[in-house]
C-alpha cells in the first residue's frame, strides 16, 4: 500500500494503477464492514466466503505492489537512509493505527495489520531485489508451505495471546505467512517488467493512478470519514 518505497524518480504507471485499484476495492470493503457495524446489514465480512475472497484480492494487490515498488526503488542501489526513513514512516503510521484501534475497537484492536506487515515486509523484500529468481522460489514456498500446513506462525500467535495480552480476535490481521510470499513474487514480477504489460493512459486510469500515489493517506483517512458519515446518518435518522 505504501508509496514510500516508490519515489517519483522510479514511479511506474502500472504499479500505481494496481495500488489505486486496490485502494478503491478496500474502501468498498470497509464500507461493507461499516454497514454491519452500524447494523445496516447482517452479513459478516470476516466469515462469509465472498467477503474473505474479496479481502484476499485486495491484500494481494497491495502486497504485490509493495514488492514491485521495492524492486523499482532499490534494484540499482540500496540507499539505507532512504530505506530507514520509509520504514520509520510506516512504523509511525502503524503505531497510530494501533492507538486509534484501541479507542475504536478496544477488544479487537489492531496489533499487526497491513501497515504493520508492510513495515516488516519492505526491508525484508529489499534483501531480494538483486535476487529476483530466489524471491520467486522463496515466495512460492511460503505460499504453498502455508497452505500445506508446513509453515505458519500459529504457535507464536498462541504464545502472544497468552503472554503478551494481544486480543484473541482483531479487526485487521495480516500474518507473515503466507503474505510475505506475495511480496516476494511482486519483486520477481517487477524484475520481469510485469511481463511487459502496459496500459494506455486515459481519464479513469489516471484517476486510479492518482489514488495509488496517495494510498497511504487515503488508508488513514477513509475509515474515520466513513464512520463519521455513518454516525451522522444514524443521528439524523434517529436510529
Amino acid at each position: 500500500m505504501s508509496n514510500t518505497t516508490n519515489p517519483s524518480s522510479t514511479r511506474n504507471y502500472e504499479v500505481d494503477l494496481l495500488r489505486g485499484f486496490a485502494i478503491v476495492l478496500m474502501v468498498i470493503f470497509h464500507f461493507g464492514y461499516d454497514l454491519t457495524v452500524f447494523a445496516w446489514a447482517s452479513f459478516n465480512t470476516s466469515v462469509d466466503i465472498e467477503w474473505r475472497i474479496f479481502r484476499s484480492v485486495i491484500v494481494s494487490s497491495f502486497l504485490l505492489a509493495v514488492g514491485m515498488s521495492s524492486y523499482l526503488a532499490y534494484k540499482t542501489s540500496i540507499n539505507r537512509t532512504k530505506l530507514a526513513k520509509a520504514v520509520a514512516k510506516l512504523f509511525a503510521v502503524s503505531m497510530l493505527i494501533t492507538i486509534g484501534s484501541l479507542f475504536m475497537h478496544p477488544s479487537t484492536w489492531v496489533y499487526f495489520g497491513i501497515i504493520h506487515f508492510i513495515t516488516v515486509a519492505l526491508p525484508f523484500s529489499v534483501l531480494f531485489v538483486r535476487f529476483p529468481y530466489v524471491a520467486l522460489v522463496l515466495g512460492t514456498i511460503c505460499i504453498v508451505g502455508y497452505w500445506w500446513g508446513i509453515v505458519d506462525m500459529s504457535s507464536l500467535w498462541r504464545w502472544s495471546v497468552e503472554h503478551l495480552g494481544i486480543p484473541l480476535e482483531t479487526v485487521d490481521l495480516v500474518s507473515f505467512f503466507p503474505w510475505i510470499g506475495v511480496v516476494l513474487i511482486g519483486v520477481f514480477l517487477m524484475h520481469k517488467n510485469i511481463f511487459n504489460l502496459r496500459f494506455e493512459k486515459n481519464n479513469l486510469r489516471n484517476k486510479l493512478v492518482f489514488l495509488g500515489q496517495h494510498s497511504l493517506l487515503i488508508y488513514l483517512l477513509h475509515q474515520p470519514i466513513l464512520f463519521g458519515l455513518f454516525g451522522l446518518t444514524d443521528l439524523v435518522l434517529g436510529r
